[in-house]
Order: C-alpha cells, then structure tokens, then sequence
C-alpha cells in the first residue's frame, strides 16, 4: 500500500536569520518547487536571532510559489523528507514539531561545528540525539562543504554523514559577461560582507596589508567598515566605503576586479555566499589558504602578507586575469538550481505536485458539476470565524463542494472534516510589515481563486482585507460577506464601508440581540439568520456517554473552565483565582481547564487540562462553566444549557462580549463577572456550586431556541429562499 504524503519536503530553519543561511534556502525552495516538488515551510524560533524581527526577505518571497505554503502552527503533515538548515537552530529551537513525519530527516550543516580556537558552535552528539527524538528517524547530515565536514569529524560523533557535500544553489546571472579587461588604470580590489568582527582580520596590519591606504590600489568595500575602523582607529581615507544594502551586490561586483577576503582567525567560511557572487560575476578572487579545497582552481589563494603580491602578478598580466575570470565562472556553472532536483530524485524523492496538485486544486468550472463555495476566515482571537463557516460547510448538499481557507493556524481542524484547507499566514504569524504582507496575501489570494474556481466565495471576518478585496475584485468573484454583529459602540466603522463591494451580507443571528448597541444594528444591508453553532442539540453526547468518553464518574461534580479566546490575553490571573478559590472552599469539584487548539503555551503546571474538539459535544458532561463570552462559546453553552459563570474578554477589538454576559444575567441564564473584580468572581462561585442555584438556571436554559444558523446560511449560498 502507497504511503500518502501531504507534500514532498517540508523546510525546517529559524526563517528570520539574515544573510546566507535563508538565502540558500530560498534558493533550494524555488528550484524544488519549479521542479514540481510540493513544498511547506515550518519555522523553528531560536535565539540565533537576538531582536523581534520577521521573516527574510528571501523567505517571504519564495512563499509565494504556488507549489510553497506555510505550516501553521498545529498542521498535521507526512512528508517525503524534511529538510533542516543550521545545526544551531535545531539545537536551540523550543519547538517539538509533533505533528510532522518524514520518510527521510536531512540536516543541512551551513556552518562549522568548531571555529579556528578550538570553539564548539553546536554540539553534534546532542543534535543528533535529538533529531531521533523528534522524528523518530536517523537524520542524515549534510555538510555543505569539506570545512564543515572537517569539524563535524573533529568532535569525534559518529554521525550518519552523506557521500557528497549538500553545495549551495547559484544560478548565473543572465546578463553575466565574461571579462574583457581590467575596470581601471590601477587593480580595483573590493569586498562584500556584514560590518561583523569576525568577518575582518582582527591585526590592523593585516587588513591594511590585505586592503591597502595608498594610491597604488583603489578599495572598494560593500557591508561597511565599522569593525575594521574599531580595530584601526579609523576608516582609511583611501577606501571608498558603502554601507550594508546600500548597492545591489551584482552591481559592485562590476566595478571591481579582484574580491580579496581574509577574515578573522577563529572564523571558519563554510561555503561563503558572497565570494561564489563575486565568482559568477567574474571577478577573480582571493582566498586564505584552508578555502583551497572548497574552490580549488576558481580562485587564487594567499595570506594577508602576500595577497596584493597576487593581486599586482594578475594585474601585470592581462591573459591570466582573464582565463582565472572564466575559470570561476565555470565553477560556479556547477551549482545550478537543477543540482537540487537532481538531488532530491537520488534521495528517492519523487515530485508530485504536477500529478496531485496542491491540497485544494480542483477542475475548472464546468457544466453540471458541483457548486464550488471557497470559505474564508480571517485570523481572530480565537476559534469563532473557522467554527462558524464549518457550521454552514457541513450542511451544504451533496450538489455542494466546500473549500477553505484561512490565516487561523487552526485550520487544519477543517481537514478532520475531509474537506480541503489552505492556510495563509497572518501578517504576524509570519512577522511581516503591514505593506509587505498586503504584497503576499494579494498574490496567494489571486493564486487560490485561479485554482480553486469558486463559484461563490465567503468571507468570515470583522475586517475584509484590503489584499483580499483586491484579489476578488479583479477577478469579479461572486461574494458573500459572513459578518458577525454585537460590535463595540466605538468599534470602527470603516469596514462597514466595504459591504458594498460583496454581493450579499449574511448576519449571524445573537441570542443577546437587544443588548446590541454597536454600529451594524443601524444597516440594512444584511440577511440575518439565526445564531449559528457547529453542534445542534441532537449532535451533543448524552451526560452518561461523554463523562464516559471523558473518563468522569457519574457522580463526579465537574466545573469546565474555559477562558481563553486563543492568544489573545492573559488570563493566568483569573486561572489562579479560580483554581484557589476551589482548593479552599470546595475541593470535592473536579475543576477542568481547556486548552483550545488555537492557543501557544504550555497548560498550567498539575492542573487537570482537556484539549479537544469541538468542545461543544461534551457540553452535557460538565455541571456548570467559568467563560468568555466569546461568540461561539457563549452560544454552545448556552444553547446546550450549560449553567455558565461569564467572563467576558473586553481586550477583543470589536467582539462586545460585556454586552452578551449582561443580557445572560438579566435573564436568569448565567453570571457576569468583570475580569477585573475577583471578589465578584468568588461569590459567582459560591452560587453555581449550590445545586438548587443549578437546577433553576438549566431550567431556564431548556426553553432557548435552538434554530441553528448554518443549515439556514447554507440554503442561502446554494440560492434557497429562506
């Protein structure tokens, strides 16, 4: 039997470094996925990166290959191999990568494992150790060239080592000329690198040995010169210096002839990126010695003492300059994008992306096929966008086809449900500029409405993104606005403007209705249906069967406590007053914390938690509740007539949960407390553990309606009538 795999390579790194490291992985990313291989992108925070910063540049951009997606935090994938960039990040990296499988682990070591003092950078025994533990399988290492190898052996592990070494990728410029002559009447020597010390000699006579003051040579420097001005005292005069980005490289690469690099002693180049550019532009470069068997003959190799001796020998001679020129070129004709594939294939990696396609391609519009309907969420607090168009995807008819699509690292809950996902990264979630993001969710939604074809395309948010509108404007998609009402008084109103440019507004109904005073209850732009849910009463367990299921005796007095909308606050403080107040005043409850699957962190240390989903199923299990008044909770329980302590979240931008728990109050149907008024909190305790308080309440809670929304929203978007 055929293994199923949900793509071919997942990509593992700390997608924030800057430089070379992500540069070559962006590089090895476009080949695979020009090459057919389906490709996701999993990042692995380390402390490599000492400041808040997001993605590279080169990472952000490669991400919007059609056969490229981003892993969101909770995506259940099988791949064909995984592939790991630095040592370092997975060494460091807190992530466990719980859900993700591979045939194959490859890790890709960028950088040496000993520096020139003797130095551990990574410890490969414990690397390795931990890859196993991770993944289950013996990673195979890949040095990406005999200096990395070399320290990688020096440590003494014995390692699962590849035969060949992983080369970086550098396709040649196509505009890149062979050399004709020198650029200047005198040897233009120049360098491209980060002002670091370690990319400097640390003696000031080797840099001015190697990078002269004087007429004789002009110096051209790209990255700036602030570690080699600490060590000297001061920037030469001499030296034309241009900061870090202040020119693109393969224009300084033009205007120099001889790319000289020495460095500091300790450091240790595992390939070095810039010199393999300086190479393809044809410059002939000048290397210290141990680079030789990185690059043989493509370069020329000296000491700082000697290498204005080699610089001057080649300027004297013209035909030599020349036939080293074209010898680097050469060399790096060898690290072309194709290597990768090929690669891959020897690994016994088999593309299938042009056989498959991606999670979500499916035929063009054709005569009497299914309705395609594509639903859109945006990220949110918490679960409610995602819960809501699921409620209406699981009762559209067989004529129906749904298809999703969301910034919520959740998303991959709608794949339990058999219907295909994709998930676009949030601007925070991939740490991007406002401008940039709106760059890359234009292009991925142009991408997903040309594949996917809807018919009619939903969107279920408060805010419809400017990318997003772009997107199915240009392309005069058939759309429907899902938009929730009970906004906050002061909320905004300038997405409300934005109505007009979908063909239809669908209302969710609220149960609290008349204690809505925010700006949509002033419009007539939308049909409104009835509150939705996920589960109706009929799809909740028995008492007897979910305390089954949940491993509760019968007799067990069991309190949910659910109050988080994700990650959108804290309420570690609420938690403690809770978990307090029953250790000291009712210790015979069993007190149950939920953990949702939008949520990062760990559980509160000893305390019994409870993560599944949909929650709402097991309504009947518990006695009473301590809630957010978030949309989708606030409607299960109440619906399901669970008793319910609310607590509304009044950090949500728009969402008036305040309003929700006073009209639940003012009706008998629960409890507000402010989240700021523990005192308040404790007496709502007191009152829910007195059983005749219980009884009266679920009383009360049996004669809600239970009209649900998403059978009605479902008719609407296959054209019923309500």
């Amino acid at each position: 039997m055929n293994t199923r795999y949900d793509t071919d390579v997942i990509h593992i790194t700390d997608f924030r470094l800057p430089g070379g490291t992500t540069h070559s992985v962006a590089e090895e990313i476009r080949a695979q996925a020009d090459a057919g291989f389906r490709t996701h992108l999993v990042h692995a925070p380390s402390n490599l990166v000492g400041k808040v910063a997001g993605w590279s540049e080169n990472i952000r951009s490669v991400s919007r290959h059609p056969h490229v997606k981003v892993a969101s935090d909770h995506s259940r994938l099988r791949a064909q191999v995984i592939i790991i960039r630095h040592p370092s990040v997975i060494e460091q990296t807190p992530a466990l990568f719980s859900n993700i499988t591979a045939d194959k682990v490859v890790l890709v070591a960028n950088n040496a494992a000993v520096d020139g003092s003797g130095n551990y950078h990574y410890d490969v025994a414990r690397v390795d150790k931990k890859l196993q533990a991770l993944f289950g399988v013996r990673p195979m290492w890949a040095p990406i060239g005999p200096v990395v190898a070399d320290t990688i052996r020096q440590q003494g592990i014995d390692v699962n080592l590849v035969d060949e070494y992983w080369l970086n990728l550098l396709a040649m410029p196509e505009a890149a000329l062979e050399r004709e002559g020198f650029v200047s009447d005198r040897p233009v020597i120049g360098r491209h690198s980060r002002p670091q010390p370690a990319k400097w000699p640390a003696q000031a006579e080797e840099i001015l040995a190697v990078y002269p003051d004087d007429e004789s040579v002009q110096v051209e420097i790209l990255g700036g010169s602030s570690a080699a001005a600490k060590v000297l005292g001061s920037t030469p005069a001499s030296w034309n210096v241009i900061p870090f980005g202040g020119e693109n490289p393969r224009d300084f690469l033009q205007r120099i002839d001889f790319w000289v690099y020495f460095h500091h002693h300790d450091l240790r180049e595992a390939f070095g990126r810039a010199a393999m550019e300086a190479l393809a532009a044809g410059a002939v470069v000048i290397l210290p010695e141990y680079l030789r068997e990185t690059y043989g003959d493509a370069a020329l190799y000296a000491s700082p003492e000697t290498a204005m001796d080699v610089v001057r020998a080649y300027y004297d001679d013209r035909a030599a300059f020349l036939e080293q020129s074209r010898k680097g070129q050469a060399f790096v004709r060898k690290f072309d994008p194709s290597l990768h594939g090929k690669r891959l294939r020897d690994l016994g990696i088999v593309p299938t992306a042009e056989e498959s396609g991606r999670a979500i391609r499916v035929p063009k519009i054709e005569m009497n096929r299914k309705r395609r309907i594509l639903f859109v969420t945006s990220n949110g607090a918490g679960m409610g966008h995602l819960t809501r168009l699921l409620s209406v995807a699981t009762r559209l008819p067989d004529d129906a086809e749904p298809v999703f699509a969301s910034l919520s690292s959740a998303v991959d809950i709608v794949g339990r449900y058999g219907m295909p996902y994709e998930y676009i990264g949030s601007r925070d979630g991939l740490g991007m500029e406002s401008r940039t993001w709106r760059r890359y969710s234009r292009e991925r939604f142009r991408i997903l409405l040309d594949e996917v074809a809807p018919d009619t395309l939903v969107f279920d948010g408060t805010w419809p993104y400017p990318s997003f509108r772009e997107a199915f404007g240009e392309r005069a998609q058939h759309a429907v606005w899902m938009r929730r009402p009970m906004w906050k008084e002061d909320t905004t109103t300038r997405p409300l403007s934005w109505a007009s440019e979908f063909d239809a507004v669908i209302e969710p109904g609220e149960l609290a209705e008349s204690y809505d005073a925010g700006p949509t209850t002033d419009l007539r732009d939308a049909v409104k249906i009835a509150p939705i849910t996920l589960l109706s009463e009929n799809d909740l367990l028995s008492r007897s069967e979910a305390r089954r299921r949940l491993g509760y005796n019968e007799d067990d007095k069991v309190v949910l406590i659910t109050l988080g909308a994700g990650n959108i606050n804290d309420i570690g403080s609420l938690q403690e007053t809770v978990l307090g107040w029953f250790a000291n005043y009712a210790p015979g409850w069993r007190v149950v914390m939920t953990k949702p699957p939008i949520a990062h962190g760990d559980s509160l240390h000893g305390v019994e938690t409870l993560q599944v989903y949909p929650l709402a199923e097991y309504t009947r299990a518990f006695d009473f509740a301590v809630s957010a008044a978030g949309y989708n909770a606030f409607h299960e329980w109440t619906r399901g007539a669970l008793p319910t302590v609310w607590i509304p979240n009044d950090a949500t931008r728009t969402d008036d949960q305040v309003a929700r728990a006073r009209w639940a109050a003012d009706q008998g149907l629960g409890l507000h407390v402010p989240d700021d008024q523990p005192q308040l909190l404790e007496m709502a305790l007191a009152k829910m553990t007195d059983s005749a308080n219980l009884i009266d309440m679920h009383e009360r809670l049996a004669g809600i309606s239970k009209t649900n929304g998403g059978a009605q929203a479902a008719a609407l978007l296959m054209g019923e009538t309500l």
